[in-house]
């Protein structure tokens, strides 16, 4: 289980936290964003990166499973 303060971390460190810790699962496109999916610790977090802006925006931890379902169907 992931830390319940982790959405309350600096972005930079919610980053470094995926990038060490995480498993890369999934990509999508959605809007501006190139939104990745990442498992960490057994919950699922997803990575916003901006394309227009060239920095990530937002890092949240999935809360509805039913999110999921946008990767499957993107691909």
């Amino acid at each position: 289980m992931i830390n319940p303060d982790y959405n309350l971390l600096p972005i930079n460190e919610k980053a470094e936290m995926l990038w060490q810790d995480g498993k890369f699962i999934e990509a999508m496109e959605l809007n501006d964003f190139d939104v990745s999916l990442y498992s960490l610790n057994d919950q699922y977090v997803e990575m916003y990166y901006s394309v227009s802006k060239s920095r990530i925006e937002k890092i949240t931890v999935v809360q509805d499973p039913e999110r999921l379902l946008l990767y499957k169907e993107a691909n």
